[in-house]
């Protein structure tokens, strides 16, 4: 499976550590790398920085070029592939970009399976890339857009329910590992049997909270205490560095042992399509 990285922050964090240290599991996760990070305005464009490569990250000069300087922002995320149906290409590589109806930019990463593709089969064709993350940034985004048409004012309460519903449909059957990132709120959702995401509070050295999510514990031994499951089978919302809101849990909890099965039963890797 991939790797998932993200941070929330009240102001700047230089993150350089934390990513060297994920982008060198890029031994293991070799089909793709890409980060985004971002500080300010949702609806601003050019506030984002998106960079993406269909190759393995500790072979990358621009991997290696970007972590070279420091990166601090407010908002990050972060992602390593480990292919399982689909080319390894740029096209397919997180974190994917889309734009709601009111402008605001959201960027998305995904460790998963969906094996229940009724809510995204109908985007098929009409993504630049052909996984079912990239299906599911596209869903997700019109599930917001079709709020507002609605009548719903933009508010969070607006997005955070809208996307509450849709997450929890997406986890019927399915191994939704996601985040989310608006530039303002970071949505958190995972429903694994095991824990496959993790979170770190702490303060930054200007005195400012921070949060980082990733689906191993790094920071070596000094942290790994420091580290708490992601709580499962609901939606979280980070802002500034902090727990804002968490959804009612739903039961879609996937059974790890499913995957498993299945694969001893003979599943295509083509239906792995991360």
């Amino acid at each position: 499976m991939c790797e998932l990285f993200a941070l929330n922050a009240e102001g700047p964090v230089n993150t350089n550590a934390y990513l060297r240290e994920f982008f060198s599991h890029s031994v293991n996760h070799p089909h793709g790398w890409g980060i985004s990070w971002r500080d300010g305005d949702p609806f601003d464009d050019a506030s984002v920085t998106l960079v993406r490569e269909g190759r393995r990250a500790i072979d990358s000069d621009l991997n290696w070029k970007i972590l070279g300087s420091p990166i601090e922002k407010s908002h990050v995320l972060a992602h390593i592939r480990y292919a399982t149906g689909t080319d390894m290409a740029e096209r397919n590589c997180h974190p994917f970009r889309t734009v709601d109806m009111s402008g605001r930019q959201w960027t998305l990463i995904h460790n998963g399976i969906l094996f229940n593709e009724g809510l995204t089969f109908p985007y098929e064709g009409r993504t630049e890339g052909e996984t079912d993350s990239e299906r599911m940034a596209a869903f997700l985004t019109d599930v917001l857009d079709e709020a507002l048409l609605r009548g719903a004012e933009p508010t969070f309460d607006t997005r955070f329910e809208a996307l509450t519903g849709a997450v929890t449909q997406l986890a019927n059957r399915n191994r939704v590992n996601i985040i989310l990132d608006d530039g303002e709120y970071t949505y958190v959702h995972t429903n694994t049997s095991k824990c496959t995401l993790f979170y770190h509070s702490f303060t930054d050295e200007r005195g400012g909270r921070a949060i980082v999510v990733s689906t191993t514990c790094l920071g070596g031994h000094a942290e790994e205490e420091e580290w708490k499951p992601v709580p499962a089978n609901r939606l979280i919302a980070l802002r500034d560095g902090r727990l804002v809101r968490t959804s009612a849990p739903h039961g879609y909890r996937f059974c790890e042992t499913i995957l498993e099965l299945q694969r001893k039963m003979g599943v295509r890797p083509e239906d792995f399509v991360a």
